[in-house]
C-alpha cells in the first residue's frame, strides 16, 4: 500500500528565501506515515495508551531540491514489512509540483511500555500496512539495509546546553524525534545554518529524554559533514546526527 499524503505548508514551513526547511519535509514525512498508519487500522494514539507504540530509531534523508513556497508539496509513502523480530522500515518520496525533490527511509521498533522491552512485531501488523517491494534508494552509496554510520568527532567546537520545553515533550511522554532536529540547528554556527545548504540528513535516536533532563548539545565539523551529538547531564549519548 503506497499512501499520498498531499501537505498544505504554512508560513513556519518555509525559509527567508522561500525554500521549505529541511525541519518541515522530516514533518510532512512523518504526517505521511502517521497516515499509512491510520488507514492501515494500527491508530497510533490507541496503541501508545494501550502500552504499545512504534518508536523510531533512525532516518536517512536525501534532498535533492527544495519545494518553494506556492508549490504543490506531496508526499508517497509505504512499508516494506518486517526487517526484524521487533522492527519494520518505512521509505518516503516527496514531490513538488510532480517532481521527485526527496528521499527517505526510516527504521522503527515496536516497544512495550509494560515491560520496558521491544515486543515482537505480529505477521498480522505488518500485513494491514500492504508491504511493498519497494525501496526510496536503489543505487545509492549504502546498503538499505544498513544505514550510514555516525563518527564520533575527537572534539566538538560549539556546545550549548538545553532544557526541553513542555511543548517539546509528544504524547509518549519523551521529546519529540523531530525537535531534536531544532536543537541540531541551534548548535550549529550561524554562518553554516544561514545558508540553508543541507542535503542529506542522518538521525540515529539511541536513548528517549523525557522531561526535566538538561541536555548538552554539541556540535563538530566532521569531514564534509555537520554532526551534532546530544548528551545528557550523565554524559549518556541520547541522538546523533550528521547532515551535510
Amino acid at each position: 500500500m503506497i499512501v499520498d499524503f498531499e501537505y498544505q505548508p504554512l508560513l513556519e514551513d518555509f525559509y527567508s528565501n522561500s525554500e521549505l526547511k529541511i525541519e518541515s519535509i522530516l514533518k510532512i514525512f512523518e504526517n505521511s506515515g502517521s497516515q499509512h498508519s491510520d488507514a492501515a487500522g494500527d491508530k497510533i494514539l490507541e496503541g501508545s495508551a494501550n502500552g504499545k507504540t512504534w518508536v523510531l530509531t533512525d532516518w536517512y534523508v536525501e534532498i535533492d531540491s527544495f519545494p518553494k513556497y506556492g508549490d504543490k508539496i506531496v508526499a508517497k509513502t509505504w512499508s516494506q514489512g518486517a526487517t526484524s523480530l521487533f522492527g519494520t522500515s518505512r521509505d518516503f518520496e516527496l514531490y513538488s509540483n510532480q517532481k521527485l525533490c526527496a528521499r527517505g527511509t526510516t527504521r522503527w521498533v515496536l516497544f512495550d511500555f509494560n515491560s520496558g522491552r521491544p515486543a515482537k512485531v505480529e505477521k498480522e501488523l505488518l500485513e494491514k500496512y500492504g508491504p511493498e517491494n519497494k525501496f526510496a534508494f536503489t543505487n545509492s552509496e549504502f546498503n538499505q539495509s544498513k544505514l550510514p554510520k555516525i563518527d564520533l568527532p575527537e572534539s566538538f567546537e560549539n556546545e550549548i546546553k538545553i532544557t526541553p520545553r513542555r511543548n517539546d515533550i509528544d504524547f509518549n511522554n519523551h521529546v519529540h524525534n523531530l525537535v531534536y532536529m531544532d536543537y541540531a540547528m541551534d548548535a550549529i554556527p550561524q554562518d553554516i545554518y544561514k545558508k540553508h545548504n543541507f542535503h542529506k540528513i542522518r538521525i540515529t535516536y539511541k536513548v528517549a529524554v523525557k522531561a526535566g533532563e538538561d541536555l548538552y548539545v554539541k556540535y563538530a565539523k566532521n569531514g564534509e559533514n555537520h554532526a551534532v551529538f546530544i548528551f545528557g547531564s550523565d554524559n549518556s549519548l541520547k541522538t546523533m546526527i550528521e547532515i551535510s
